[in-house]
């Protein structure tokens, strides 16, 4: 049990740590207010992870399969990307204000960080995949304790690079001036809209384009 839980500590530290737009906006968000807003898009991000892994997990994710699903969250998360490059976008060219968010705006980060999560068909890649064989390989274990030892394992290991690079991001603060944070915007809106385009490149590349193909074969067969 230990091992699996370790395991699952790893998986959930790497998941988390891989570059993409909830570290992305993190960054960006935490350089200019600090630990909170930062911590507060990864733990929203967290909780949309755990979402996607307890859909892995129980079988709803074959709901996912079907195109039209894979269609509308494609569509959803490409949007949220670009909308999100234009606000960074033009915060660049803002005049930048050091100052700490009220509470409505730290739930504003809170939410970004789940949408960010929810609309990344990367997780239901990974679940339906990795984490499903991860399930798999617990065989010997109840239901329940499967699901108790991926999800602490997994959660305590996202929340450990939660706080842990939300604490990094508040303390370099410190050392960023208005035209550094500048060009962090400035990345971070090039950053995103690199996303989104790789997301509308995966829907079209792995969904639209083979049920075209497939619906041209059938056609021409008939």
């Amino acid at each position: 049990m230990l091992a699996l839980v370790i395991t699952a500590f790893g998986m959930g530290f790497v998941y988390s740590a891989a570059p993409g737009a909830v570290n992305t906006e993190a960054l960006r968000r935490g350089l200019q207010r600090g630990f909170v807003p930062a911590f507060l898009v990864q733990v929203g991000a967290l909780i949309g992870d755990l979402m996607w892994a307890g859909i892995g997990l129980t079988g709803v994710a074959l709901v996912f399969r079907f195109w039209p699903v894979q269609v509308i969250l494609g569509i959803a998360g490409v949007a949220f990307l670009l909308r999100m490059a234009w606000l960074s976008f033009l915060d660049a060219r803002k005049s930048i204000a050091w100052t700490t968010d009220a509470k409505q705006r730290e739930q504003r980060h809170f939410v970004t960080g789940m949408i960010f999560s929810v609309a990344n068909p990367f997780g239901f890649a990974f679940w339906g995949g990795i984490g499903g064989s991860f399930a798999t390989q617990m065989a010997s274990l109840s239901l329940i304790d499967k699901l108790a030892t991926l999800f602490v394992g997994f959660a305590v290991g996202a929340f450990a690079w939660c706080i842990g690079i939300s604490a990094l991001v508040g303390w370099s603060r410190q050392f960023v001036g208005p035209k550094v944070l500048r060009g962090v915007y400035t990345v971070s809106s090039l950053a995103m809209a690199y996303f989104a385009l790789e997301m509308l490149w995966t829907l079209v590349h792995h969904t639209l384009y083979p049920l075209f193909v497939h619906r041209w074969r059938f056609r021409a067969s008939s």
